[in-house]
């Protein structure tokens, strides 16, 4: 008797050791006709099992084929069918790692209905379906679910406590909803873990600062494409861990003294599409150690905000295209621009450069000043820049081709890199005006136009040389003196 049970019992390990690891012998699909119209196919981690353009009985049937095997469904795909209702213990006695239901009209999502995979179930997608409020009782078992999506349904609000239980969360993505309100405590459950959440493309018109301020964790926030139109101090208090914010296309005008104090650790702010017109001098006050990118475009702003942004002296991406600036300060980019590689003035109003305005971006490797209305690109206006330059795009002004023009020529023909084909298949242009007829920057007729054509030699190259004569020089002297 006593070998019995330890026969029994050593198959069970064998059977629990097997299981975990997704013995080949038991990874193997049933026949097509036993579980059709689903199809199926093995992956390295278990079965991946799809079922299209089909009914909730003959999904039920599938389900009835494959329970009770040894099988790991590492994916279970239930996509374009109709499936209104997901009922009770429709997946017992299968173990489901990740299970889509898209784009099946899903409405109810029983209480019952995911309560045997909660142990195993690491992803949830219910994105493009019918749900017009979070299925918090379904939801409460799933307690090793890493990530819920449930972007593109109709849930116009969050109750209390909509996803308790969920307290291994990661990632919740709630995209092109409904959304108009969020109770207070309607992430209550997902502090200990949750470290992306995505609002975007709802209906939200203040930002929902009590609900937000109990997720410490969260390192991304999406709230574009809503209909904000203030953010104000205190509104992101709590996030004190955020890494990444979208703002994007909201309805925002003025961004306000210390608005992002709390954010201290905050790397990428994202603005873009609002109808900014007035940044507040402290707008970005507490951003100062960390802020690297920074996208402002499809605003309304008319001047670069030079008071604003001296502060973020660590700023590596700076993004001001599709604005009304119509001029760039000679301090435009004082005390802050050593940092910046990647600046984008496309499609504004500038008309002339002029000065010293880019002496201070020292780490520029990106500039575009496409389809503004320049007439003429000094030299003297670009060198400071570029020996650090792997991009300028200058295209769609109404350059006029002069002897200025040059450096551009000479520029282009020291780029040795991979960036040096991307630069060959942009198509700058000029107008020689007694001609009326363009030419190509690269092809620019400099003895036609009679100017002294110049070798080049930067100014940081130059600097450089300096630096070596003069060591030079004191080299020799110094070993003078001690041969003396």
């Amino acid at each position: 008797m006593a070998r019995v049970r330890m026969v029994r019992w050593t198959w069970a390990v064998l059977a629990g050791l097997c299981a975990l690891a997704t013995c080949e012998v038991q990874q193997q699909c049933p026949p097509r006709g036993e579980i059709s119209p689903c199809s199926c196919s093995v992956k390295k981690n278990g079965l991946d099992v799809l079922c299209e353009f089909t009914d909730q009985q003959r999904i039920s049937d599938a389900m009835g084929v494959l329970k009770g095997k040894p099988f790991v469904i590492f994916y279970l795909k239930l996509r374009h069918n109709n499936l209104k209702k997901l009922p009770g213990f429709v997946f017992l006695g299968l173990d489901i790692r990740h299970l889509t239901i898209h784009n099946s009209s899903l409405s109810v999502v029983e209480e019952a209905s995911l309560s045997s995979i909660g142990k195993v179930l690491t992803q949830l997608d219910v994105s493009q379906n019918s749900l017009t409020l979070v299925p918090s009782a379904a939801f409460k078992s799933l307690h090793h679910l890493l990530i819920l999506n449930m972007n593109h349904n109709k849930v116009n609000s969050l109750h209390a406590k909509a996803f308790q239980g969920l307290d291994t969360l990661e990632i919740l993505t709630l995209y092109e909803n409904k959304i108009i309100s969020i109770d207070a405590d309607a992430f209550v459950g997902l502090e200990k873990k949750l470290k992306r959440l995505n609002l975007g493309g709802n209906g939200l018109t203040s930002v929902p600062q009590k609900s937000l301020a109990l997720l410490e964790t969260l390192k991304k926030l999406e709230m574009q494409e809503n209909r904000l139109s203030e953010i104000r101090e205190g509104d992101f208090e709590g996030l004190k861990n955020l890494d990444s914010l979208g703002l994007a296309h909201n309805k925002i005008r003025q961004v306000p003294p210390r608005v992002f104090s709390h954010l201290t650790l905050l790397t990428s702010l994202e603005m873009d599409g609002n109808n900014i017109d007035t940044i507040d001098s402290d707008a970005f006050a507490g951003l100062e150690e960390n802020l690297q990118y920074l996208r402002l475009g499809d605003n309304n702003i008319h001047t670069i905000p030079t008071d604003a942004l001296k502060r973020l002296h660590r700023l590596r991406h700076l993004d001001l295209r599709s604005n009304n600036i119509t001029f760039i300060a000679e301090d435009a980019f004082f005390g802050y621009g050593d940092s910046i590689t990647f600046l984008n003035l496309q499609k504004n109003d500038i008309r002339t450069l002029n000065g010293m305005i880019f002496e201070n971006l020292n780490s520029l490797e990106t500039l575009n000043l496409q389809n503004n209305k320049l007439m003429h690109v000094p030299e003297d206006v670009m060198e400071p820049i570029l020996d650090t330059l792997r991009v300028v795009d200058i295209m769609d002004n109404p350059l006029l081709c002069d002897c200025e023009l040059q450096w551009y020529k000479n520029w282009l023909s020291n780029l040795k890199d991979k960036d040096d084909e991307m630069m060959q298949k942009k198509r700058t242009v000029c107008t020689m005006q007694y001609e009326h007829r363009e030419y190509s920057l690269q092809s620019l007729p400099l003895e036609k136009m009679e100017c002294v054509i110049k070798s080049y030699k930067s100014a940081a190259n130059e600097a450089r040389w300096s630096v070596l004569k003069q060591t030079a020089i004191g080299a020799f002297v110094l070993a003078r003196y001690i041969y003396l």
